[in-house]
């Protein structure tokens, strides 16, 4: 079927699919999960295009054959693409069910031979209304029927599945966000929706064949909306919703990379005073760091960083508690930093010994929000600190962490970095 839909509306939707699939294909590519979104996203977008009039002259402009015969194909082979967006729709129901994720792929084989062999199915019982030069609603018959089972079922199975689970997520799901909330809502009307078309299609068509009228919609109008609505607007918007999560990641603009970028005048002049305290950042295969892991190390280092300088400092209070007055604790701090840097010696007397630091389990929300004052009071004593060197930053490997000197909240860093990213 050709799309009856105006270009003013195809043409921003099908731009915004296409951006919203190639940043997914940028950002997110690297879990099962995101490439069966990918998937379906690019067979969605496939389907959307075969059903636009110009794509269907092009194609028939640069392929041999009659050109009804092929925008006739075109057509049908969009019902085959539905059917292949059903199948990784599927696959991401089955993992978000609890199948098991080592089988993905072996499951999925098996979903894309059933999309296979309803696309053979629509194209075989499609060949009367492509030789008549109709839609399969115009031409009716059993073949007519044949293609809505064929595309029906794949639609139905899909909807139910997912129905499911997303009725269990909803009804089980305790503190959810908002984001949660949302995502839930627009898969379950997505769902409502494909179940709608799944079952009212054929019904029709067998009404139709039954009673000996013509079909109520023999332009296919309706199935085009709703196909429309489905593949171009309902999905699209659903999984919209983590790509701007990680697009703000990204490029720092989500909340803990904010946290880090207002630490970070700060934590670069203590690891500058006390060097020996930088660790090596671990990336992903990508060159990226969890913005939850940096945010929750560059608290540890500046936490580090105030346990050493405190025998810089004159002050009878422990530099690595951070309550009280915000702009009296960082002068102290520039002072003990200044100290350090003019070559004076520590104090022995401020010595803690490593087996008399307990450091326990600490309030790490309240602490980020103590330090997030201390910085921002920072910048007013920075002016203290010029005699460091602020240039590079030398780190040392994980596994020569038993060197350091008095640094006892390392230990707390992979447990705590899930408490920083709440």
């Amino acid at each position: 079927m050709t799309s009856p839909i105006p270009g003013l509306i195809t043409w921003p939707v099908l731009t915004g699919m296409t951006l919203v699939l190639a940043g997914r294909w940028w950002l997110l590519r690297d879990s099962m999960v995101d490439r069966l979104i990918n998937r379906g996203l690019a067979a969605a977008l496939v389907e959307n295009l075969l059903r636009e009039a110009w794509f269907e002259q092009s194609l028939a402009w640069l392929l041999p054959g009659d050109d009804s015969d092929v925008v006739n194909i075109a057509r049908q082979l969009s019902l085959g693409a539905t059917v292949l967006t059903m199948s990784n729709i599927y696959g991401l129901a089955k993992l978000w069910a609890g199948a098991d994720p080592a089988h993905t792929w072996r499951r999925q084989r098996r979903y894309y031979l059933v999309t296979i062999t309803a696309t053979a199915t629509i194209l075989i019982a499609g060949t009367p209304a492509r030789h008549a030069d109709q839609l399969i609603d115009q031409a009716l018959g059993w073949p007519a029927v044949v293609v809505c089972v064929a595309l029906s079922l794949p639609l139905g199975a899909t909807a139910l599945l997912l129905g499911r689970v997303c009725v269990r997520e909803m009804r089980t799901a305790g503190d959810t966000t908002w984001q949660e909330r949302a995502l839930y809502t627009a898969v379950l009307g997505t769902t409502v929706g494909l179940g709608i078309v799944a079952v009212g299609y054929p019904l029709g068509t067998v009404i139709s064949l039954m009673t000996g009228q013509p079909s109520f919609d023999p332009e296919m109008h309706w199935e085009a909306w709703s196909a429309f609505l489905l593949s171009a607007v309902g999905a699209p918007a659903t999984i919209t919703v983590p790509l701007i999560s990680t697009l703000l990641t990204h490029i720092g603009w989500d909340r803990t990379g904010r946290y880090c970028r207002r630490l970070r005048p700060m934590w670069a002049d203590l690891t500058a005073a006390v060097p020996e305290i930088v660790l090596e950042m671990r990336r992903d295969p990508n060159g990226r760091t969890d913005p939850a892991i940096r945010l929750h190390r560059m608290t540890v280092e500046i936490r580090d960083s105030l346990l050493h300088l405190k025998r810089y400092s004159d002050s009878p209070d422990d530099l690595a508690v951070t309550g009280g007055d915000p702009h009296i604790h960082a002068r102290r701090i520039a002072e003990a930093i200044a100290t350090k840097a003019a070559g004076h010696p520590p104090s022995a007397s401020r010595f803690t010994p490593r087996h008399q630091v307990q450091p326990g389990a600490r309030d790490l929300t309240a602490e980020l929000r103590r330090l997030l004052a201390l910085a921002k009071a920072w910048p007013q004593v920075r002016g203290l600190t010029t005699t460091i060197d602020h240039g590079p930053q030398p780190t040392r490997p994980l596994a020569g962490s038993a060197d350091r000197v008095d640094s006892p909240h390392a230990r707390s860093l992979h447990s705590g970095a899930s408490a920083v990213r709440r």
